[in-house]
C-alpha cells in the first residue's frame, strides 16, 4: 500500500492507495482517506514532514 498526497489549489489531501492487477491489467484503489494537511497538522506538530511520515508509517 501507498501514501498519495493530492494536491488542488486550496488544500492537500493524503489518501493509503492499494495497487493491484485485474484481468492482467494494473489498477489502483483508494483504502482509506487520513484527512487534509490542514486538519493532520496541528496533530503533528504542525510539520508537513512528521504528517507525511504518520502517514507512510500507517500505509
Amino acid at each position: 500500500m501507498n501514501l498519495i498526497i493530492s494536491k488542488s489549489k486550496n488544500s492537500k489531501s493524503l489518501y493509503i492507495q492499494k495497487s493491484f492487477r485485474k484481468n492482467g491489467k494494473s489498477t489502483s484503489k483508494i483504502v482509506k482517506k487520513l484527512g487534509t494537511m490542514e486538519e493532520l497538522l496541528p496533530q503533528h506538530n504542525n510539520s508537513e514532514e512528521e504528517v507525511i511520515a504518520w502517514g507512510k508509517k500507517i500505509a
